[in-house]
């Protein structure tokens, strides 16, 4: 480790001279108050600098019960990664005039609280991984810029974000108490018999920008009848509205919540920050969102439970290169059921009207609507939510309620009883041996080009009923496939190889010399397997 001294004086004997003269920085150094790692130092104006910084715990000042448990661990390193954004925003750029560069990168997290690879704690220090821009003039290297960028906005980064002293500390806990509570809910879900949670009180429409409520929205809740509460670590009970276990309606007037209430309860797979409305919308960690996805690839899906056989096919083995509406939407349901998800959400309103009505029309007496397999699966382990005005689906629910001004009540229908059986499908095994990770000059290409889109080699793969809320989670999903692309060789299901992956990619973030975690935010292993169920050149097979 070199002092500060060095640093400066390996900066100014450096000033001047060409760009490439900054990689005398690369190495640790020790400043007041923590340790800046130059982990891999650009080559030119246009690539980033990737830092470490490490602050002793002692410094940092941090009261150990802001983050000794696991829960509130993932919550205060989410909270720090937050101050890390917020002062490298007002930090971002150089002040010094006819400068190039300069810029403090960190992403912008939004409002989920994630597992983040930007920020880790360790028995001794709080890390923060970042990029910086290096400053130059003219292509040169610029020693007083250098100087600035490091010791006054760097310094200040570290100041504002990594300190105890810089926090409020009735916010910090709160954040984390928001987390941890959350999390016990979650946590008690499949004892209580529910599979999701909607608080009293919650804010559900969004800002079109998705990153606040909506003002002026009107509150949820719920009839007494409907009310249930859960004790929390923090604070008082909570009270809300239980979504049950098996096949669930949600019916009522147009624009009244019922779409919103179900895409909160999907979010709800995620903790959600103070002030978002949601923070006490908690479901199941695996629950999936279906809907249409005319076009999408199907391989080797279990369609049996759903698809009537026909002479020359085999529905539990289904496959198209560009799947009909209500065909991708089965094909979902079964991948899901596959992973075991244990609640999916569904709404008509972005569904093939086959999937959910059945004998309405000729051509749809070959499939067997969801609504008519709903209670069956709910027997089998995965539950359903749906959001449906259908008669008959609504009498094939076990449970009816229904949404009018976000308020829930239950309703009492005259039941239709089916015998239906819907088995979990065997699980299938990918084999990635004709997909090209390929493009341009590079043999090994993946990236995130928007929050619910990969793009492996020139293939882009749209996932968008995916769990991915953060760009940080779809450049992870990607990275953990490129990890995987070894391992898919036919000899482990689908299951195993995306667990592996994410897993496999928690600990190359964890090396001290890795750059990529500052990118990243740990995503559901079942987000990884949705885009290699979509992937066109995936091949799956079932071992039996």
């Amino acid at each position: 480790m070199a002092s500060e001294e060095v640093l400066r004086k390996t900066l100014k004997n450096a000033d001047g001279k060409p760009f490439a003269k900054y990689k005398g920085i690369q190495n640790t150094f020790a400043l007041e108050g923590f340790e800046l790692t130059f982990v891999e130092v650009q080559n030119d104006r246009s690539g980033h600098t990737h830092v470490r910084v490490r602050v002793p715990l002692k410094t940092a000042g941090f009261p150990e019960d802001a983050y000794g448990t696991p829960s509130r661990n993932v919550a205060f390193r989410d909270l720090v990664v937050r101050r890390l954004w917020e002062s490298a925003r007002t930090r971002a750029r150089s002040p010094i005039p006819k400068t190039d560069g300069g810029e403090i990168s960190v992403p912008r997290p939004g409002q989920e609280i994630l597992d983040r690879g930007c920020v880790a704690l360790t028995q001794y220090s709080l890390e923060a991984r970042f990029s910086v821009d290096l400053p130059s003039t003219g292509g040169k290297v610029n020693a007083a810029a250098a100087e600035e960028l490091i010791f006054d906005r760097i310094a200040g980064v570290v100041s504002d974000s990594m300190l105890f002293s810089a926090y409020k500390s009735s916010k910090m806990y709160n954040h984390v108490f928001t987390a941890e509570n959350a999390d016990c809910i979650r946590d008690n879900l499949e004892a209580r018999g529910f599979v999701a949670f909607v608080a009293e009180g919650s804010v559900l429409p969004r800002r079109e920008d998705d990153m606040a409520p909506m003002i002026g929205a009107v509150p949820f809740s719920c009839d007494q009848a409907a009310s249930v509460e859960f004790e929390v670590p923090n604070g008082d009970p909570i009270r809300g509205w239980g979504i049950p276990k098996g096949f669930t309606a949600l019916v009522g007037p147009s624009r009244h919540g019922k779409s919103v209430l179900a895409d909160a309860v999907f979010a709800g797979v995620y903790n959600h920050i103070p002030g978002d409305g949601r923070e006490y919308v908690v479901a199941v960690p695996d629950a999936v969102y279906v809907m249409a996805e005319e076009g999408r690839p199907i391989r080797s899906a279990d369609m049996s439970a759903f698809i009537l056989p026909a002479p020359g096919a085999d529905p539990s083995r289904f496959e198209s290169e560009s799947a009909s509406s209500p065909a991708s939407e089965f094909a979902a349901v079964s991948e899901a059921m596959e992973a075991g998800s244990r609640l999916i959400v569904l709404d008509e309103g972005y569904s093939n009207p086959s999937v959910i009505r059945k004998g309405y029309m000729a051509e749809d007496s070959a499939y067997v609507s969801l609504s008519e397999a709903g209670s069956a699966m709910g027997r089998s382990g995965t539950s359903m939510l749906m959001v449906t005005g259908d008669e008959p689906a609504v009498r094939r629910a076990d449970s009816v309620f229904l949404v009018r001004d976000f308020k829930v009540r239950p309703l009492s229908v005259e039941r239709i009883e089916s015998d239906l059986v819907v088995a979990v499908p065997e699980p299938r095994c990918p084999v990635a041996r004709n997909v090209s990770f390929e493009k341009g000059r590079k043999d090994l290409s993946v990236s995130a080009p928007s929050v619910r889109a990969v793009e492996i080699g020139s293939e882009r793969i749209d996932v968008p009923t995916a769990a991915l809320f953060d760009v940080a989670q779809t450049r992870a999903v990607a990275d953990a496939i490129l990890i995987a692309r070894e391992e898919m060789d036919g000899s482990r299901t689908l299951a195993e190889v995306c667990s592996r992956a994410v897993e496999s990619l928690r600990a190359s973030d964890s090396e001290e010399d890795d750059v990529s975690c500052a990118y990243h935010a740990y995503p559901r292993s079942i987000d990884v397997a949705a885009v290699l169920n979509r992937h066109p050149q995936m091949l799956m097979i079932r071992k039996a």
